[in-house]
């Protein structure tokens, strides 16, 4: 037997349907919810971070990737065209090839980490501790890469003063205090994203 629907049920219906209660208690429920002492609640401050992020990583690699083409085509010329000196050919081959290598692992870590991330506000503490990740495995790589530089920093600065018959001690004191104040500056940033890590795992697991 067919059950008609009564005029009290039709009403009850439309009430649940078109009552702005509904969307007032929807409101209500998100602001609650935005309100709370916790920092994951500010998705958009997030998404905006990790997107500024995302923008100087991409800024950092190219420059990376220039700086490499630069010093490679400086080797070629200056072997091609007898230019530059011994010393500064070395310099510049060795380099090229570090730095080559470099950011081989930097695409790698970098476009890892880009093609798993979204804009979604449902997946940005992921994106952001994806992110965070990735500027982690990139700190370290610099630093991974920090002592073979330093050898052939203190290496060439040390050759062009034999070759130019100069002292050496100012440029080895100049070159080593720069590379000590951008390896303090690195492991302050290591030790910050570390912090940062560890802050958007426990947002995660609440």
């Amino acid at each position: 037997m067919k059950k008609e629907n009564s005029p009290l049920n039709e009403d009850q219906n439309n009430d649940l349907v078109d009552s702005p209660m509904l969307d007032e208690q929807w409101l209500e429920l998100t602001e609650d919810w935005q309100s709370q002492p916790y920092e994951k609640t500010d998705i958009k401050a997030l998404l905006k971070q990790t997107r500024r992020r995302t923008y100087w990583a991409k800024a950092l690699l190219a420059l990376n990737v220039l700086a490499t083409l630069g010093m490679l085509l400086g080797f070629f010329y200056g072997l091609s065209q007898g230019r530059f000196g011994t010393s500064m050919n070395t310099f510049l081959g060795i380099c090229g090839v570090l730095s080559t290598a470099f950011v081989i692992y930097e695409i790698k870590i970098r476009f890892t980490t880009w093609q798993n991330c979204c804009d979604s506000p449902d997946k940005a503490i992921d994106s952001a501790i994806a992110g965070c990740e990735s500027s982690l495995k990139y700190i370290v790589l610099t630093k991974l890469a920090f002592l073979p530089f330093w050898l052939l920093a203190n290496w060439f600065f040390y050759s062009i003063s034999i070759e130019e018959s100069r002292a050496m001690w100012p440029s080895l004191i100049f070159i080593n205090v720069y590379l000590v104040i951008c390896y303090l500056v690195t492991e302050r940033f290591h030790r910050k994203r570390k912090k940062e890590y560890k802050q958007l795992l426990s947002m995660k697991s609440k």
